[in-house]
Formats: structure tokens, C-alpha cells, sequence
């Protein structure tokens, strides 16, 4: 049982104990479950079961998603060229005979419309679309994206849902017709990226033992040129992080935009489970992920000096494992 962290009564809380490299102890020396190989599939977690896939039971309908700290499930969503779609399919169940999700939504919890599912389908399908507009710059898609949400925080709290319908659809309407265009030339950089607050939360998130992500932060912390104690950033660095981007990543932005779509869809943006802070903090929160991997994978690829498909699978990979897994976990008992 020092393997394993019960945090509370609920069965589905356990924490598996990782060790310093952020692996499970259960793996043997080939990489493969013990507990699988001895006991065999009907005796994993509920969580090692489906993994990397995520299941959510979402207003009444079961959706699958993979998660991205798992290096395949990585390389398939971030290097598809193409948009992120839907695919409808049979959910098959699992060994137990259920399908059981990792995570349930209503939308009646967040909005008192009847016809509140709709509501949700829209926003969420709109928060996509415009992640997907790529005819501008993704930060700047990310810029409409606030925009969009402030209006929506602005209906909720004066208790004018309804007309979110309107106004995310007007907002699309908008975007194909160029009106934002004037945005995007006064905005070229759209929401710049916080140097300041991203590593702030890098900080944090090396106290833990995880000598995998450690590594790979420190290579990007080397690839920038500075350290987790760094205080202030000058615009030549500014300017020196905007040419390593255009350099590694200026044609191929589809991977960041998978990543953020990734995150819409599978944390129910912008109502998110289980959170009831606000569409703002949901957004500010999607925000804070989109900023802390595009800092990572940009350092890194300085450090080794080219884009490198591996390396950024191991990054994105290892930073689910710690985000995701780790610190969400720390943050939930803490």
C-alpha cells in the first residue's frame, strides 16, 4: 500500500505513487503492468483501463477523447495537419461490461435554460471554430476566443443567457466576413505570452519530484537562456522567443491549435467540469496550458537546435503526466 495515496473514501480517488522519474511502480523493468501480466486486464484501475483514452458522459451522451500524456495519443492529435474532427462510433465497453466515465456534465448546472444543452453545444462548437479560423495567427484566434467569452461572462452575470445563442453566432459572422481583420493588423501578436506568469507556475510545478519533466524543463530553461529565477525580461528576449517561434513552429501551428482544441473539447469549455468559477477563469485557465506548453516546446527546440517530432511528443507528454496527473492531483488534496 505505499504505492498507493487514498485520499479519501471514494474508491475512485486513489493516487498512484509515481516514482522520481514520474513512472509507475507497478511497471516492471521492460516497461509493461505487473498487475495486468499477474492478474490480468479485469484488475487494472478504472483509470489504467482506459487509458490513454478519457471518456466523459456529457448532457446524457458519452464521448471519448485520448489523453496527451500518453506519447501516441500525443503524436496522433498534435501532428495531424488537418482540423480536429468528430467521429461517431460504438463505444465498446469495457471488461466489466460499463462504460464508466472519467468525468459527467450537465449543463443545467450552469445556466437555468431549458434549453441549456444547446446552449453548451453552441458555445463549445463556436470556441472551435474559431480556434480553427486559420487565416489569422493562433494567438490572435486566441484573442477573438477572449473577446467572444467576455461577452458571454458579460450575458451570464446580468442573467442573459439566451442571448449568448446570438451573440456567438453573430461572432462567427464576423470573423467570415473580415471584420476582425483590422484586428489582426493593429494585434498581429493577438495575446502575447506572460513570461513573468508562466514561469511563476513553472516554479511551482518543479517543487514536485518528477526527475523526467525536471529534465526537460531545465533543457528549455537552457534553450531560452534563463532560470526559474529570473525576474524580468527584456524585449530582446521577447524578440528572440518570437523569432524561435516563427523559426520551429511558423508552419506548424496546427500543433499548438490541436492542442488548444484538444483541451475545448475535453474539458467541456467553456463551462468545464466541475468548475464554477466563471467562464473567464475557464478561459484564463485553457490560456495558462496554451502559454506554459508553447514556452516549453519553443525552449526546447532551441536547446537541441531543430524541430524534433520525438522531442516534442516527449515534451507535451511529459508535461500531461505533471500538469494533468500530478499537479491537479496535489492541487485537489492540497
Amino acid at each position: 500500500m505505499d504505492k498507493i495515496n487514498v485520499v479519501s473514501k471514494d474508491p475512485f480517488t486513489a493516487i498512484i505513487i509515481t516514482n522520481s522519474a514520474g513512472i509507475c511502480h507497478f511497471l516492471d523493468d521492460e516497461g509493461f503492468c505487473s498487475i495486468q501480466l499477474k492478474l490480468g486486464y479485469e484488475y487494472l484501475s478504472r483509470t489504467c483501463r482506459i487509458h490513454p483514452r478519457s471518456i466523459s458522459y456529457i448532457n446524457g451522451v458519452f464521448e471519448t477523447f485520448l489523453e496527451l500524456s500518453c506519447e501516441e495519443a500525443a503524436r496522433v492529435v498534435l501532428f495531424d495537419e488537418e482540423p480536429m474532427r468528430f467521429e461517431q462510433a460504438v463505444l465498446e465497453p469495457d471488461g466489466s461490461g460499463n462504460v464508466i466515465p472519467n468525468r459527467m456534465l450537465t449543463a443545467d448546472k450552469y445556466t437555468p435554460l431549458k434549453n441549456g444543452v444547446d446552449l453548451f453545444n453552441k458555445l463549445r462548437i463556436t470556441s472551435v471554430e474559431i480556434v480553427q479560423s486559420r487565416k489569422y495567427a493562433l494567438r490572435v484566434r486566441m484573442l477573438m476566443l477572449c473577446i467572444l467569452t467576455e461577452q458571454i461572462a458579460q450575458l451570464f452575470s446580468t442573467n442573459h443567457d439566451s442571448a449568448a445563442f446570438a451573440a456567438a453566432d453573430e461572432f462567427l459572422v464576423l470573423i467570415s466576413t473580415g471584420v476582425y481583420d483590422s484586428i489582426a493588423e493593429q494585434m498581429p501578436d493577438g495575446i502575447e505570452i506572460d513570461f513573468a506568469i508562466v514561469l511563476d507556475i513553472l516554479r511551482d510545478m518543479s517543487k514536485r519530484d518528477d526527475e523526467r519533466f525536471y529534465n526537460i524543463l531545465e533543457q528549455s530553461l537552457e534553450g531560452h537562456g534563463i532560470s526559474l529565477d529570473t525576474a524580468e525580461f527584456s524585449n530582446e528576449f521577447s524578440n528572440e522567443y518570437k523569432r524561435a517561434y516563427k523559426k520551429f513552429f511558423g508552419n506548424k501551428e496546427y500543433i499548438f491549435e490541436n492542442y488548444v482544441v484538444n483541451h475545448i473539447l475535453m474539458e467541456g469549455f467553456p463551462f468545464n467540469f466541475g468548475k464554477e468559477s466563471g467562464v473567464m477563469a475557464n478561459f484564463a485557465d485553457l490560456l495558462a496550458k496554451y502559454n506554459l506548453i508553447e514556452f516549453l516546446l519553443v525552449g526546447s527546440c532551441m536547446f537541441h537546435g531543430k524541430f524534433d517530432e520525438w522531442n516534442i511528443i516527449n515534451c507535451v507528454s511529459a508535461f500531461g503526466r505533471r500538469y494533468d496527473h500530478s499537479l491537479k492531483g496535489y492541487l485537489m488534496m492540497e
